[in-house]
């Protein structure tokens, strides 16, 4: 790929000066954010992805109209570019045209800014040690659960204003109801990387539950033994030839409209790799770490109910934003009556993600000393 083509690819996806000649540090991890109306999360954000050690932010601002270019312009560590072209069409294009032109071989983290990034050793431990580790062992890739993040009340009493934590304001998470299994359809085929995702969870509880058919003696076994949280992927072909086999016994038994609940937001990359739309996989069959890390989702602020509503009359995500119609069906009760139930868990650190399943260290990060 010449250096015209891709500048003329950046003009296509971007048709904006400001996607050229970006100035980048040469070392440590940077951070490509795409975002619109993102003024309530971004002060908070830049604190926490800050104190873990990102060299730089890249974000693509899609025509944001509430002050968020304002927060981020006078930032030396972010470069801001703007773009007025649809994100349905050109999210996928805007993260690995960036990555092709600016960040070839260099550890990049895909993070929206209602995530926060956490893994084996934080708050301990700097993200450049993390991808050494990465590093050392031939990793290219880490896995991690999207783990919904809610307060104990109704949200309409929710009083969060911009820089507090985000996890002062909503500190809960559900600890069971997961599966870890391979995608359906021709997905699983195309993204090769990772070879099982992350489902279930808050989401799913609320908004997910219509299946094809009632769940059979088999169906819980397999989901309990084989599909559970603990479970371990695959890791030859054969391994997961058969893993597709079991995995289409139970298959009509779960949900149809599932979501994706995980991503391999921290990727090493490469100019070949090509994104399913979102971070939840690459189309190259890669080394992921088998540590886990997790990204603690903040959707349910005070600001979930006009997000809705902004994403619904935007359309510009899956299906017309289809999830986002799911979740205005039951906007009322949320309001009212939030997510919080006597199975919620407070998280208390990295340990309480662990005790869950919900994020794996085996110990190599502590040797590394």
């Amino acid at each position: 790929m010449t250096q015209v083509s891709i500048e003329s690819r950046l003009d296509e996806a971007f048709a904006s000066p400001d996607v050229h000649d970006l100035t980048i540090p040469g070392d440590g991890v940077v951070a490509v954010i795409l975002a619109y109306n993102e003024a309530l999360r971004f002060p908070y954000f830049l604190e926490h992805y800050r104190a873990l050690g990102i060299a730089h932010f890249i974000v693509i601002d899609n025509n944001s109209a509430d002050g968020t270019r304002a927060i981020l312009s006078g930032c030396a560590d972010v470069s801001v570019i703007g773009t007025e072209k649809p994100y349905r069409d050109y999210k996928s294009d805007w993260r690995q045209l960036i990555c092709e032109r600016y960040l070839e071989d260099r550890w990049v983290i895909f993070p929206d800014v209602d995530e926060l990034f956490v893994y084996p050793g934080w708050p301990d431990r700097s993200i450049d040690e993390l991808v050494r580790v990465l590093d050392d062992n031939d990793h290219r890739a880490l896995f991690c659960p999207m783990v919904d993040m809610y307060p104990k009340g109704p949200l309409k009493d929710l009083k969060y204003r911009a820089g507090d934590s985000f996890l002062e304001a909503s500190p809960y998470f559900d600890g069971t109801g997961y599966r870890y299994c391979p995608l359906k359809g021709s997905h699983r085929k195309r993204y090769k990387s990772p070879s099982r995702h992350l489902f279930g969870g808050t989401r799913e509880r609320l908004f997910h539950q219509d299946a094809k058919r009632s769940e059979t003696f088999l169906d819980r076994a397999l989901l309990r033994r084989v599909f559970s949280i603990r479970a371990h992927a695959p890791e030859t072909a054969a391994g997961r030839f058969v893993d597709h086999l079991l995995f289409k016994l139970v298959k009509d038994a779960l949900p149809d409209t599932a979501a994706v609940q995980s991503k391999i937001p921290l990727i090493k990359w490469r100019s070949d790799f090509k994104f399913s739309g979102g971070v939840h996989g690459i189309d190259k069959q890669i080394s992921v770490a088998p540590e886990w890390g997790a990204l603690l989702h903040f959707k349910y602020l005070d600001d979930f109910q006009s997000k809705v509503t902004e994403a619904i009359a935007r359309k510009q995500h899956t299906d017309d934003a289809g999830h986002y119609r799911d979740y205005n069906t039951q906007m009322t009760r949320l309001m009212d009556e939030g997510l919080y139930t006597s199975q919620s868990v407070l998280f208390s650190g990295i340990r309480s993600l662990i005790d869950h399943g919900l994020l794996r260290d085996f110990g190599r990060f502590d040797r590394q000393g």
